[in-house]
């Protein structure tokens, strides 16, 4: 009876709580301000589950990553085009509440911001990105030479320098906008409610406004459970491709790499050991990972002010002085003519490109039978997997950790200042990175390849291993004369080297053998400083979700949390033999893009949440407002009689919403449910009717949404026809009760009492 009661009293209102009674008010264990507080269920079920994949994959290992890619490509083939199309959508809410609502802040009028605006952006880009826009800093070079086979390798169609330009174009796509977008969302709302409304710093109150106060019960849980697990999860793909980076880094540093060649610890037969016998291989790679967990741990003990804001400006400040070295080292007026011409095109291509799902490249060859291109030509299936679906899978489950700590550090800034500042500017900063390398990388792999690095071995790949008397080119000098002019020893073909070697080789192209032991020193320390930054941001947020919103949570749930992480991405690794370290890669890749899917439905719902918050705190909208008497999932005896007999209750709800004679309503939609189970019977002998009962239960299931929509418009109830065809679609039953439970006698009355007032009008 408590459960049903709490059903029917779940509808949004002002709330004037402390935040002593809004944690009071959901399930917890401890004392607030003692050793340890959390809410058991949402930390007691997230750990379950993270330590029980951590189990399964020390004991399943490379099963655990054949599971998680068929998870993904399961994803990629049913939900790429909700995957691309969500995302336009949001950054279209955003836009609107950017220019709609502008000067409301994220607090009362009095709040100031409490960081710098340089410190500010340092914390949350090296929040939002960390070790990941180093690991895919060569994405353009990649993307140039045609990995994973793009359809832009179609020579007939593209040239090279149009493939250039298009290549830096898709980099910026995934690393731009729409990349951002999840934070910002989450990041916005959770500031909303937080700083203007009083709730706790947590998940579960962005969805406050669509389900109310079932926020504090076993629905705000399960938010905040999934939320923590988009965030271990996410932040292990990270760690996972950092600390392959980093290790590919001391081996480097080892044996003293330059050019294509160890010169450390060398013996006679020209085999090299290094100086201290590091090696690439997955146990060097959790002692990494374990290393800067470790550093995580103790920044985050040392609070944002002290630990995370002074790393993260040091990882922005170092970042960016690599970054200008690296266009002034390179040919800068190349540089800066390519971020130009790409910042147009990307501006032009952005409308296709961000619908673009290669729904055709998606069916295969043309011998796979199922209408794939007769001509051969164009991309092959499974690029949108590896590339655009894999990125956003991966940004999304950053969304939950990512936007609680921008809302963190956002108190006191306006609505359109921090959609700049966490939106447009991070996008930007990314161009720019991702631009000079992207650009310079290009020019490098152009040089090569017109000189003759073919990519057949090492001797073909090095400029500094190759035949100079054949490998470079014949120059024309201003007198008409061809002079040979062999290639010059840092010219390589980067496309032929490892993922983690590209940037070091990259850096090598610029100077001595010293200068690029000095440049690889660099970059490690800049990575690790981001790798430490990402980590510790997200285990804070973690145990914020796990404290129920508790903004300063207990420091030995910090240091749970912190080594969760680090054990989960070891796991991670740890599902891959040596002989097969890809493995481990893809099962780090796969994670992310599964547990992106049940998130991007919430966003959806934040969207709608951020719409109904900014009208409300603009005066546009009531907060206090009418709505259902009980909630959509209900315990409604209606509902259950619905489940297999939905046309009794939908003929008696139509005749009070339309009037006329309910055996017609309950006529109308029994045919269609009845037509639907038909179908699906006959499906047993023919599985073409299958997707017949497919079509009429959709057919049916928007005809109890549009019955939902009339019966708001009837009774003065606020919603939106999108989620009523959605409750139709999802919980037909569970809608048709709450829609059941409606009390029409009020507005009977008055029609009554109207015809009496005036009977000639009714005649």
């Amino acid at each position: 009876m408590a459960l049903r009661a709490s059903l029917q009293d779940w509808a949004p209102r002002r709330v004037k709580l402390t935040m002593d009674e809004h944690l009071d008010k959901m399930a917890s264990i401890g004392k607030r301000g003692s050793s340890y507080y959390c809410n058991p269920v949402v930390a007691g079920l997230a750990g379950i589950l993270i330590w029980g994949f951590v189990i399964w994959g020390a004991i399943g290992k490379e099963a655990v990553a054949a599971e998680t890619q068929a998870a993904q490509a399961w994803v990629t083939e049913i939900w790429n085009w909700l995957y691309m199309s969500s995302r336009n959508i949001w950054l279209l809410v955003l836009m609107y509440v950017l220019y709609k609502y502008y000067d409301i802040k994220l607090g009362s009028e009095e709040d100031k911001p409490e960081f710098s605006d340089l410190t500010y952006f340092a914390m949350l880009f090296s929040c939002g990105i960390a070790t990941g826009l180093w690991y895919y800093s060569a994405e353009a070079m990649w993307h140039y030479e045609g990995y994973g086979t793009p359809r832009w390798t179609d020579h007939k169609i593209w040239n090279d320098n149009t493939r250039a330009e298009h290549a830096v174009m898709m980099t910026w796509f995934h690393w731009g906008l729409h990349g951002w977008i999840a934070y910002v969302l989450v990041g916005v709302l959770i500031g909303f409610m937080t700083y203007r409304r009083g709730f706790p710093m947590s998940m579960r109150f962005t969805m406050y406004p669509i389900i109310g106060e079932l926020v504090y019960g076993p629905l705000g849980d399960m938010i905040e459970v999934l939320s923590i697990l988009c965030t271990i999860f996410g932040i292990c793909t990270s760690l996972g491709l950092g600390a392959m980076q980093i290790n590919k880094g001391l081996v480097r540093l080892d044996l003293g790499t330059y050019q294509g060649q160890d010169y450390f610890g060398c013996d006679s037969s020209g085999t090299c050991s290094g100086r201290a016998g590091i090696e690439v291989n997955r146990d060097t790679q959790c002692i990494i990972i374990v290393v800067i967990s470790g550093f995580a741990i103790a920044s985050v003990i040392l609070g944002l002010k002290a630990g995370i804001a002074m790393l993260s400006q040091a990882a922005f400040i170092l970042s960016f002085f690599i970054l200008v070295g690296v266009l002034f080292l390179d040919e800068t007026w190349y540089i800066l003519n390519a971020l130009t011409s790409t910042l147009g095109y990307y501006i032009w291509y952005l409308p296709r490109i961000s619908f673009h799902t290669d729904a055709w490249e998606e069916l295969g060859k043309a011998s796979d039978g199922l209408g794939g291109a007769p001509d051969g030509r164009g991309g092959l299936k499974g690029w949108m997997n590896a590339w655009t679906i894999f990125y956003w899978g991966w940004w999304i489950s950053w969304g939950p950790f990512v936007g609680t700590f921008l809302a963190r550090i956002s108190r006191g800034r306006k609505l359109g200042n921090f959609i700049i500042a966490s939106l447009i500017l991070p996008s930007f900063w990314s161009f720019i990175f991702t631009g000079v390398f992207g650009a310079a990388q290009i020019r490098i792999s152009r040089q090569a390849e017109s000189a003759g690095l073919d990519m057949s071995d090492a001797a073909h790949t090095y400029g500094s291993l190759a035949d100079k008397s054949v490998i470079g080119w014949n120059t024309v000098g201003e007198d008409g004369v061809a002079r040979w002019n062999p290639v010059p020893d840092g010219v390589v073909r980067l496309y032929n080297l490892a993922t983690e070697d590209v940037i070091f080789e990259h850096l090598c192209y610029y100077g001595t053998h010293e200068f690029a032991t000095l440049m690889t020193v660099l970059t490690l320390i800049c990575i690790v400083l981001y790798f430490v930054t990402s980590s510790d941001s997200a285990s804070y947020v973690v145990d914020i979700f796990a404290a129920n919103g508790v903004e300063e949570p207990p420091t030995i749930q910090k240091v749970f949390w912190g080594c969760t992480e680090g054990v989960a991405a070891i796991a991670l690794l740890l599902s891959a033999d040596e002989e097969n370290p890809s493995v481990a890669l893809n099962a780090v890749k796969a994670i992310p893009i599964v547990l992106g899917l049940p998130f991007t439905f919430l966003l959806f719902w934040m969207c709608q949440a951020l719409m109904l918050v900014c009208s409300e705190e603009s005066g546009k909208l009531p907060i206090e407002r009418k709505n259902f008497k009980t909630f959509v999932f209900n315990l409604e005896l209606s509902s259950a009689i619905s489940i297999p007999a939905p046309f009794i209750y939908c003929g008696q709800v139509g005749t009070k919403v339309w009037g006329g004679n309910a055996i017609v309503y309950m006529a109308g939609f029994a045919s269609m449910w009845v037509v639907t189970i038909v179908f699906f019977c006959l499906a047993a002998a023919d599985d073409a009717f299958l997707s017949l009962a497919a079509a009429m239960y959709f057919v049916f299931a928007f005809a109890v949404g549009g019955m939902r929509t009339a019966v708001r418009a009837k009774l003065g109830i606020t919603g939106d026809m999108v989620s009523d065809a959605m409750a139709g679609l999802f919980a037909y039953p569970w809608a048709i009760g709450q829609m059941a439970k409606e009390d029409f006698s009020a507005i009977e009355s008055n029609l009554k009492s109207k015809e009496l007032e005036n009977p000639e009008a009714t005649a």
